[in-house]
């Protein structure tokens, strides 16, 4: 109740000086929540519409910044760390609505993926089921492309399968290139745009249509026209793509051999603010962001095992735009039901 009374006062203060004009950075204390808010604005090139929309930012901006210095306060018995971000002014509804793109490919637990899964084309530089790596970075190999910001669109399964095939031309074709998620928001119909998509229909849209280099296609974060004199010579084609059993074993196996897409439930602040360390929940099992895993590991300081995943939401988020989390949680599902829904491309050269 004390907290609640003291947003509720700092609110109104912060309203009654806008409205009056009386508040300026001169007249701010440093270490103020009011200052903390103005550098974050300053850093994220915040600039709202009138007085009472900065107001109302700011108590959403104060809510946060509670919160998470509270959770960071018990980090003695966590294993990672929460902090301010790009969204620290946004409502939940609201990042529901900007960032949340991913739509399940339904499937059920019970039934078996093993048809659409090739064991042979993951493991073929493999002598045996337990010769995988105990670990294994394609960031550290060179192999990942930058960190990239999906921005106002919810086209995080584009960026996650373009993630996983841009890796793939690397591996199978010595070439790193970034390539172009406006076309698959733009070209392929099978998929929402910057409302919602599957990184299956992306998968099949290259297999038939191959994917354009960012240079030739730049990203705009807006659905529009699909552009066919840039997609008419593609930069990459895949031959196809593979369903990953809900196993995680299996989805070990696959990252030994390349990145794959994965969905994710996001749905909750601690993933949100994640900042760093290994993220162990709470969070559900709904799907609806896609990320790509692009290596997994132990930490010995926290003595876990964790997934590295790259996410589309810049590096201001996490670190430095990646996630460790947690691996062999003893959840069939995984962790924030990482293991529900992941894919590979096949690419031959």
């Amino acid at each position: 109740m004390a907290l609640w009374l003291e947003w509720q006062i700092k609110v109104y203060v912060l309203m009654v000086l806008l409205c009056v004009g009386a508040w300026t950075s001169a007249a701010t204390p440093p270490n103020s929540t009011l200052a903390v808010f103005e550098r974050w604005m300053a850093r994220h090139g915040r600039i709202y519409m009138d007085n009472l929309e900065k107001a109302k930012r700011y108590e959403i901006f104060l809510k946060k910044l509670r919160f998470i210095e509270d959770f960071n306060s018990k980090a003695a018995n966590r294993s990672y760390t929460v902090g301010l971000n790009q969204f620290s002014d946004l409502t939940t509804e609201e990042f529901r609505a900007r960032y949340n793109g991913f739509r399940p490919t339904p499937r059920s637990l019970n039934s078996s993926a093993a048809t659409t899964f090739n064991y042979q084309n993951v493991t073929q530089a493999q002598d045996s089921i337990n010769s995988i790596p105990d670990s294994i970075s394609w960031v550290d190999k060179g192999l990942v492309g930058s960190i990239k910001q999906q921005g106002l669109c919810g086209s995080c399964w584009a960026f996650s399968t373009i993630a996983t095939v841009e890796t793939l031309l690397a591996i199978k074709g010595g070439r790193m290139v970034d390539l172009s998620e406006q076309q698959l928001i733009d070209c392929n119909t099978d998929n929402g745009g910057c409302k919602s998509g599957s990184e299956i229909e992306a998968f099949r849209y290259m297999e038939r249509a191959g994917i354009a280099s960012e240079e030739k296609y730049p990203y705009k974060g807006v659905k529009g026209e699909c552009n066919g004199r840039a997609t008419f010579f593609p930069e990459a084609t895949i031959q196809g793509y593979y369903a990953i059993p809900v196993s995680e074993h299996y989805i070990e196996m696959a990252v030994a051999a390349q990145p794959v897409t994965a969905g994710v439930d996001s749905d909750t602040d601690e993933f949100r603010n994640y900042k760093g360390g290994i993220f162990t929940g709470p969070c559900g099992q709904n799907t609806d962001h896609s990320v790509a895993i692009v290596g997994y590991g132990r930490s010995n300081s926290e003595h876990l095992d964790y997934w590295l995943i790259k996410n589309s939401w810049s590096e201001d988020w996490g670190e430095k735009g990646y996630m460790r989390i947690q691996r062999r949680s003893g959840i069939r599902e995984g962790v924030c039901g990482i293991n529900l829904e992941t894919a590979y491309a096949i690419m031959y050269y």
